[in-house]
């Protein structure tokens, strides 16, 4: 628990993740959000994963989104299987990470505004044979 909870105490945002199909892991929530909320918490996204596997679903998207409203985040459904919404998941978490920067949170989290055109390659110095 102690390593845990050094690990949280510096991070700007959490994904919160359960498996849909696993009743147990989606009960654990309110206890991981509990240890990684600290003092200072941080920006969070509850995810749902393996919603591709509706046939075995154990959670529903209502209650989920249930839970996600009473601790204050955002839900989202993913399937790494299917590539469904796991871009949508981490950009959802990095505008919370955003607003939570513009309101003074996040301290020291340092936004890098994307490019439209990529950079040429760094030209390389001449390396120097090693003297060892």
């Amino acid at each position: 628990r102690s390593i845990t909870r050094s690990f949280y105490r510096s991070a700007a945002g959490v994904l919160l993740v359960f498996d849909l199909t696993n009743r147990a892991s989606f009960e654990h929530i309110p206890e991981w959000y509990r240890e990684a909320a600290g003092d200072r918490p941080p920006a969070f996204l509850l995810v749902g994963h393996k919603c591709d596997l509706a046939a075995e679903r154990a959670v529903s998207a209502e209650e989920a989104g249930r839970l996600a409203a009473t601790l204050g985040m955002a839900f989202v459904e993913t399937s790494a299987r299917s590539n469904l919404n796991v871009e949508l998941a981490f950009q959802t978490l990095a505008g919370s990470i955003q607003r939570a920067r513009g309101r003074g949170g996040c301290g020291g989290i340092r936004l890098i505004p994307s490019q439209s055109h990529p950079r040429p390659p760094a030209r390389r110095e001449p390396q120097q044979r090693c003297q060892c």
